[in-house]
């Protein structure tokens, strides 16, 4: 191998190195962590796009709904008028309310 090809291979290993070992990892993380997020409506899907949780507001204060994979309501957590919590559970008879 000749003397110029040497320094040309060594040269770009070094840049290579210096990149993955020293500025690589100096780049700063992609995942975030937020203290507090607010929102007034938060659904979560799942990985059919379909609605699985639903975290929103009524005006007693807050409603945690679960869906099921047919996207219907089998269960929900919520506040009552008297604000008193409730469950709200949906079957093959139809709605229920537990207070």
């Amino acid at each position: 191998m000749k003397k110029l090809e040497r320094i040309l291979i060594y040269s770009i290993l070094a840049v290579l190195v210096f990149y993955v070992f020293l500025v690589n990892s100096n780049v700063e993380s992609k995942d975030t962590i937020y203290e507090e997020i607010k929102v007034k409506n938060l659904i979560v899907v799942n990985s059919l796009g379909r609605e699985a949780i639903r975290l929103t507001t009524n005006t007693n204060g807050g409603t945690i709904y679960f869906f099921d994979k047919a996207g219907k309501n089998p269960i929900g957590l919520s506040i009552d008028d008297s604000g008193y919590a409730r469950i709200i559970i949906y079957d093959k008879t139809g709605f229920h309310v537990i207070k």
